[in-house]
């Protein structure tokens, strides 16, 4: 999915984005809930940077978008 793509979602609908990105993040071993996701996505709107570990990926995921397999 390209980054413009995933950004307007996110500005339109926070929760929609998160509930795609909690799911991978929860495949890749992470312990989160779906509402820290859309913190991170709001930290990222704010343009605050990422602490590193998850919050990290969801910044990278808006800012580059994702590869499809």
């Amino acid at each position: 999915m390209k980054a413009e793509f995933l950004q307007a979602k996110a500005r339109e609908n926070p929760k929609w984005v998160a509930r795609a990105f909690h799911a991978t993040l929860v495949d890749f071993g992470y312990s989160i809930t779906q509402e820290k996701v859309v913190e991170f996505i709001q930290h990222w709107q704010e343009g605050l940077t990422p602490k590193g570990g998850p919050e990290m990926f969801v910044h990278n995921w808006l800012k580059e978008g994702i590869e499809e397999a």
